[in-house]
């Protein structure tokens, strides 16, 4: 079998999983010939990919990791808030899980329900236990990992779904909102004398990120439980690979980024680098890209190196061990296709006439760096998106905002510069603009202390070099929409 976007999923096609609604009703059954009223059924569900069977994957085996009655279950539990069933169904999973020693974690596992409002508590719980075995977790410490997956999201039951799956902008109001679910959650089982208070713990910092600059207490890394590190990790990977109405997925290799990008500011390094030995950036089942131009289907992702699988070419089904052939590589996933990328940017545009983004102004972004390889990279990751003032020094930094009224709406700020650091910089365009410009700080430079004197002169946010493209945009994003509603 293989995995199929929805956008590229054909009739005739011959479904090979049943695929179930929030109710644990079969949508559509495994076997299934498709359809165009099938497909656009699947479409309206919310279902991004299906798998199929076809002649080329028939013997490409994809086991679920955990039974499809115990996911359904699950994601009941939380949607009827079931805390004495939630704490069973944790039990379960581990009990499902622990026998198989590691497991070959495939999008089956993840996607094959369409409300990702519940799915997303099993999803997450799922991960954890694969990650926690990958750290030799004990059985009990498993329990409470998955039992703190399960319950971490509760807290937003509380919180209207026209706001969880806004397509637009959240005003300040309902960010202020949305972000209280932890402590909701939390609410939820702190009386319950029965439930470890590391289970507790975690739900309510699953947001905090190892610099400390997280929600809703501000919780540095090494202030943090294994269990609290792990679950924002898993929870932050599903969130990303999850399709939303007011975002398209990442695949797997792009939340790959995301994670790496992000570790040391939102996580911990360890437990990153272990999930992505776990966890598959190319699941079974999945078409890739090879660099020589032909197109494959993953066939085992179970070897010593998790980028370079098993393939199987699509024209003359012959199989290649990538980790064995160091002249092919994988250059491009499922959703590139022609057909995907369309939909993405039909989606994209009636996502942005929606919220009126095309009467936004083109947000200015200011990069000072004394290295002008840094400059020039920054520029070419940005330059597409926004305005990008390029400055060498902290002294010209100063003299352009003292000097303009037309300011950047961010500040992407180097630290180690000759003359003035970036710390000095900041704290005499803070006196100049009252800190009305948000700071990110990006550099080599990743020292507890030095993090801490960033966030102290109100730095929104620290990236440290070597940085993924797809995770500086993304805290670029964050911090300009957290201005907007009034955050920071």
């Amino acid at each position: 079998m293989r995995y199929v976007a929805i956008d590229d999923a054909r009739p005739g096609m011959h479904l090979a999983y049943d695929l179930y609604d929030s109710q644990g009703r079969t949508v559509i059954g495994g076997g299934c010939e498709l359809t165009a009223n099938y497909i656009q059924r699947l479409k309206e569900y919310g279902f991004a990919a299906v798998y199929i069977d076809d002649d080329i994957s028939n013997d490409i085996d994809i086991k679920t990791v955990i039974p499809p009655a115990l996911r359904y279950e699950g994601a009941q539990c939380v949607k009827d808030c079931n805390i004495d069933k939630l704490t069973d169904v944790a039990r379960q999973i581990v009990a499902a899980m622990l026998p198989e020693g590691r497991v070959s974690l495939d999008m089956a596992d993840l996607r094959s329900y369409d409300d990702y409002t519940y799915a997303h508590s099993v999803n997450v719980a799922v991960l954890c236990c694969v990650l926690g075995m990958g750290l030799e977790m004990s059985e009990r410490d498993l329990e409470i990992l998955t039992t703190a997956a399960l319950f971490h999201d509760l807290g937003k039951l509380t919180i209207p779904k026209e706001i969880l799956n806004k397509p637009g902008r959240l005003t300040s109001e309902e960010y202020k909102l949305v972000k209280t679910h932890p402590i909701k959650s939390y609410e939820l089982i702190k009386n319950r004398y029965e439930i470890s208070a590391h289970v507790k713990q975690a739900v309510l910092l699953h947001h905090e990120n190892y610099d400390g600059s997280g929600y809703p207490n501000g919780i540095y890394g090494d202030e943090q439980s294994i269990f609290v590190r792990v679950l924002h990790v898993c929870d932050v990977y599903d969130a990303l690979t999850s399709k939303r109405p007011y975002k398209e997925g990442y695949c797997p290799s792009e939340a790959a980024e995301y994670l790496m990008g992000a570790c040391g500011i939102m996580f911990d390094r360890y437990v990153v680098e272990k999930f992505l030995q776990l966890v598959p950036l190319y699941p079974k089942g999945t078409e890739i890209k090879l660099s020589n131009g032909m197109r494959a289907i993953v066939v085992d992702n179970m070897g010593g190196h998790n980028l370079r699988p098993v393939v199987r070419t699509i024209d003359d089904g012959i199989d290649i061990d990538l980790e064995n052939r160091a002249n092919l590589n994988i250059t491009i996933l499922p959703g590139d296709s022609d057909a995907t990328e369309e939909f993405r940017q039909k989606s994209e545009a009636e996502r942005q006439k929606m919220i009126k983004e095309e009467e936004q102004i083109r947000y200015k972004v200011m990069v000072v760096d004394d290295m002008a390889t840094n400059l020039h990279m920054l520029k070419d990751i940005l330059g597409g998106r926004y305005d990008v003032i390029l400055l060498k020094s902290g002294r010209q930094a100063v003299s352009y905002i003292a000097g303009k009224e037309d300011r950047p709406d961010i500040i992407l700020m180097d630290i180690d510069m000759p003359e003035m650091d970036g710390v000095e910089t900041v704290k005499q365009i803070n006196l100049i603009t009252e800190g009305d410009i948000p700071i990110l700080f990006v550099s080599a430079i990743t020292d507890r202390q030095t993090v801490i004197t960033c966030r102290k002169i109100g730095a929104a946010g620290y990236i440290a070099r070597p940085y993924k493209a797809v995770y500086i945009i993304s805290e670029i994003e964050r911090i300009l929409f957290e201005k907007e509603v009034g955050q920071i």
